[in-house]
This record gives C-alpha cells, sequence and structure tokens, in this order.
C-alpha cells in the first residue's frame, strides 16, 4: 500500500500546485497513471463496514486551473464511442484531457483523505471503487490521448 500511496500523494500535486516542479511533467504524469492502474489491477480488497465520520470535498475548479497551470498544451480530443464494435457509421465523441485528469486527482484527493481518516482497508475499497466506477476510463482516454499526441 505503500506504493500506492506514495503515487496518490505526488499526482494530487499537480492539481493542488499550479506550478509543480518535474524534469517533462507529461512524461511523470504518465508514470504515475501507469503505476496508479497497475495498483488497481492487481489490488484485491474487502469491504469495511466501519462507520466513518465525515466527506471529504475538493474544489473541482481549484483542481481543474492547476492542471492547466501544470500542462499548458492538453486539451482537447477526438475519440469512437463504443470503439470495441466495427460498424461503418462510428459515433465520434469530444474527451477533455484537462477534465480527464481534473477528474483523476479529484478521485485520488478524496483516496488519499480516506488513508489519513479512515483506515487503509476502507481507503483501499474506495479506490477500487472509485476506479471501476470513474477514474478508470478517464485514465485510459488520457493515456491514449498522450500517446496520440505524441505521434
Amino acid at each position: 500500500m505503500k506504493n500506492l500511496e506514495k503515487l496518490i500523494n505526488r499526482i494530487t500535486e499537480f492539481g493542488l500546485n499550479d506550478k509543480v516542479q518535474s524534469a517533462n511533467k507529461e512524461l511523470e504524469i504518465q508514470q504515475l497513471l501507469i503505476g496508479i492502474y497497475s495498483e488497481y489491477l492487481n489490488l484485491d480488497v474487502e469491504f469495511d463496514d466501519e462507520d466513518f465520520e465525515g466527506d471529504p470535498t475538493f474544489d473541482y475548479d481549484s483542481i481543474k486551473k492547476n492542471i492547466e497551470a501544470n500542462f499548458p498544451d492538453i486539451g482537447w480530443y477526438h475519440s469512437v464511442f463504443e470503439s470495441h464494435l466495427i460498424i461503418p457509421d462510428a459515433y465520434l465523441v469530444t474527451g477533455d484531457a484537462i477534465d480527464d485528469l481534473s477528474d483523476i486527482i479529484k478521485d485520488m484527493l478524496e483516496i488519499k483523505w480516506q488513508f489519513e481518516n479512515a483506515s487503509e482497508k476502507y481507503a483501499k475499497w474506495c479506490f477500487k471503487d472509485l476506479m471501476q466506477n470513474h477514474s478508470e476510463q478517464h485514465l485510459v482516454d488520457f493515456l491514449k490521448y498522450l500517446k496520440d499526441k505524441k505521434g
């Protein structure tokens, strides 16, 4: 779990600080996301039914503003809805890399909060749940966007 916490601590800096220092921010964020994805795919969890007080709230607009400052060269992209289906008139959708990364970081801030304020068991369960139901799609879309952007 220490590796997951380390990855989360670093990736959340990009949403909390508008001047993150990094030799190559795009490469670093790609490596962090791959690390987080690997942790998710290899995580075995049990539900923790203990009751914990409080729900964290994080300011999406502030996170988004910091992402925009740290990654001024990322933006909109196209992808195909239901890309697993081969159909003649595929439905093209527009995605937003800033939104993808903002949503991922907002979710990781929630997990960080759970590690600090609830149990490790509950934090792991929340991580698995948030990834499965929200962040995974953003993560995959963002990584594909970065790959396509590089050419």
